[in-house]
């Protein structure tokens, strides 16, 4: 396959190392994605075809695969256009059309859950190739000190405390108290994942699931920065989460639900601002810069809230810092 002018297109990939081009395959437009130079590349592409075909068995909406070259790791799938879900957003609200912003959002939290649910049955750990589980050392390691790192340290040049980095660990380590982490999980599930094609949504980036809580997801797409939806809303698009779970006949406790929901939703904004932060600061990817704002505000928010009136190193630094 020749990936180069005039036989390919290559297309933007925002903060991936993968790069995209747009093809023609047996007379029709197709996406090849080729991975990041070494193993880790060749084996986040196995987990994209293992995930994608179990999704795509499982009812879930994802792009069709038409080839894949496991010498080479590159994958043909089906071109879905460019309209994302946060194009799609943010044109309805400049045009102040809340009704049909809540419809889309409803219809991508339904297509989630059904994702969560069905994405679980069947699924095999070995096809996951960073990691098996979202646990209390993956939000550590790479959510919250990725945060302290990236965020705290390299770009607002504030210095770490041991107090500031006690809690932070004590705060990861809530996620082994949630009960049930044997959900599929996407772990980045916002509106630059999610595409509109023909009226449909359709999920991409997928490659990355593992199993972990139902609220990590949830959050990411509500609190998702780069639509920065009103933070008045977010209690409604919550609560039809939670109508769409118990249509699945999934059962949760609401209040042991909404807690967990803003732990991980913290967790969530942490990962998102220590990714933003690294990827503008350490590989001059400036798309990434206007989002910081946002996702600092949702900190700000997460942070009121009672259940982390403990926090009180990160709850002083968070309200000193501005962007």
């Amino acid at each position: 396959m020749t990936l180069k002018p005039p036989f390919a297109t290559l297309l933007s990939s925002d903060g991936s190392d993968r790069r995209f081009f747009k093809i023609r395959w047996k007379g029709k437009p197709a996406l090849a994605i080729e991975p990041s130079p070494g193993d880790t590349g060749t084996s986040e592409s196995c987990s994209y075809v293992a995930i994608g075909n179990h999704l795509a068995r499982a009812g879930i909406p994802v792009p069709k695969l038409y080839d894949f070259n496991k010498k080479t790791g590159i994958i043909v799938v089906e071109y879905l256009g460019d309209r994302h879900l946060q194009t799609e957003i943010l044109a309805l609200i400049s045009q102040s059309k809340w009704s049909r912003v809540k419809e889309l959002y409803r219809q991508a939290l339904s297509l989630l859950a059904k994702m969560q649910i069905w994405g679980c049955r069947g699924f095999n750990l070995e096809w996951c190739y960073d990691s098996e589980y979202y646990d209390s050392k993956l939000a550590g390691e790479r959510e919250a000190f990725y945060f302290l790192r990236s965020f705290v340290e390299d770009l607002m040049g504030c210095s770490k405390t041991p107090e500031l980095e006690d809690e932070l660990s004590r705060l990861a380590s809530q996620v082994d108290f949630i009960d049930n982490k044997e959900y599929f999980l996407h772990r980045d599930f916002q509106s630059r994942n999610i595409l509109v094609r023909d009226g449909i949504l359709r999920i991409i980036d997928f490659q990355g699931g593992r199993l972990g809580p139902l609220g990590y997801d949830v959050a990411a797409l509500i609190l998702d920065p780069y639509v920065a939806l009103s933070k008045n809303i977010w209690p409604e698009l919550l609560q039809f989460y939670l109508d769409e779970l118990d249509v699945l006949d999934i059962a949760v406790d609401k209040t042991a639900f909404e807690r967990e929901f803003r732990l991980l939703a913290l967790l969530r904004t942490m990962q998102v601002l220590g990714a933003y932060s690294y990827l503008y600061l350490k590989k001059g990817k400036i798309f990434f810069r206007p989002y910081i704002s946002p996702a600092l505000s949702n900190l700000k928010t997460l942070l009121s809230c009672k259940d982390f009136e403990e926090l009180e190193h990160l709850r002083l630094l968070a309200a000193e810092l501005n962007y």
